[in-house]
């Protein structure tokens, strides 16, 4: 059984997918993950790129329909 945190990220757009994936990862403590809901399409792109250049660990863990997860470690 998993105990990673899912937030659904799929009703917001940019800039606000980011801002709430980064207010998600600050509540957690160093190297737990979390799991990020997008809209499939260029918000997977634009918060996978972002967090990742923000020094989190990012995978991409399924996409289902119109949705991807996005699965980050918190690293920093």
């Amino acid at each position: 059984m998993s105990d990673i945190k899912q937030v659904d990220l799929t009703l917001f757009g940019c800039p606000m997918h980011y801002i709430k994936a980064r207010e998600a990862l600050q509540k957690l403590a160093l190297e737990q993950s979390i799991d990020l809901l997008v809209n499939t399409g260029d918000a997977v792109d634009e918060v996978f790129n972002s967090l990742t250049q923000d020094g989190q660990q990012c995978e991409i863990t399924s996409t289902e329909g119109l949705t991807t997860t996005i699965r980050v470690r918190r690293k920093q």
